[in-house]
């Protein structure tokens, strides 16, 4: 920014470096934007190369999910992640810790690159226990009473 300040509004993403291309591995990311949250699963492969595979699956969020408790919000969301890596990796399957990325398309004061707290609700969703809450906490919670070793790397 300029000594004086900028007149272009901008907010901090906390992400200190970009993707250089060496990447490797298996990721995940959750959308959450709505009445619907999308999964993916991308598999990178490094050398400067693109996506070897990705895998997508939208789900729908119970209207009832969008009133209730942010447990029984995000157990639903980490159960449904659980079967979608099932499904691609098998069950039972010995994996190392997954990274996820989660978009959160809700009013959120960002904290840290991995952590933001929820400032309201909009989109029909109506939570009350969850405003000033970190998102990401309680999605890694939830990630851990589902039993699935990922880790909420961004944001």
């Amino acid at each position: 920014a300029s000594e004086g300040g900028s007149k272009l509004k901008m907010l901090l993403t906390y992400v200190d470096k970009l993707p250089n291309g060496s990447e490797k591995g298996i990721y995940y990311a959750l959308d959450l934007g709505g009445t619907n949250f999308r999964i993916l699963r991308v598999q990178l492969e490094g050398r400067r190369s693109s996506t070897i595979r990705h895998d997508v699956e939208k789900m729908a969020v119970p209207q009832h999910l969008m009133t209730r408790t942010s447990k029984e919000l995000f157990d639903f969301i980490a159960a449904s992640l659980r079967q979608f890596v099932e499904k691609k990796e098998g069950k039972g399957s010995p994996v190392s810790t997954r990274e996820l990325g989660f978009t959160f398309s809700f009013p959120v004061k960002q904290t840290s690159l991995n952590s933001g707290l929820l400032m309201k609700w909009t989109k029909g969703f109506s939570i009350g226990e969850m405003v000033g809450k970190d998102v990401c906490e309680l999605l890694q919670q939830a990630l851990s009473r589902n039993g699935l070793d990922m880790h909420v790397l961004a944001l």
